[in-house]
């Protein structure tokens, strides 16, 4: 069985359960940090706050704010994770 290399070429590690748990937490911090980012600029943008649920707004204000946190989220959660637990060729 040959050894998983990396792009630089070099063998590629097995994550230890230290780079596990902090990346989960990684993770979770940058959602936090990015949602409330992301809410405060739509405040600023807009003069009015992010819509709910349950809050009668058009339809594509409740899409704009759905794909614009979404993305935010996703791409930090994701960086937190790629920093902390290098990406391998194994599926998530």
């Amino acid at each position: 069985m040959s050894k998983k290399r990396t792009a630089d070429g070099s063998v590629a590690q097995k994550p230890s359960l230290v780079q596990t748990i902090g990346a989960a937490v990684a993770g979770m911090i940058a959602v936090k940090l990015a949602t409330y980012i992301v809410a405060t600029a739509w405040r600023l943008a807009t003069k009015e706050d992010p819509p709910q649920i349950d809050q009668n707004v058009s339809a594509g204000k409740k899409a704009a704010w759905i794909a614009l946190i979404g993305a935010a989220t996703g791409a930090a959660r994701q960086t937190a994770r790629d920093v902390v637990k290098p990406p391998s060729d194994d599926p998530a």
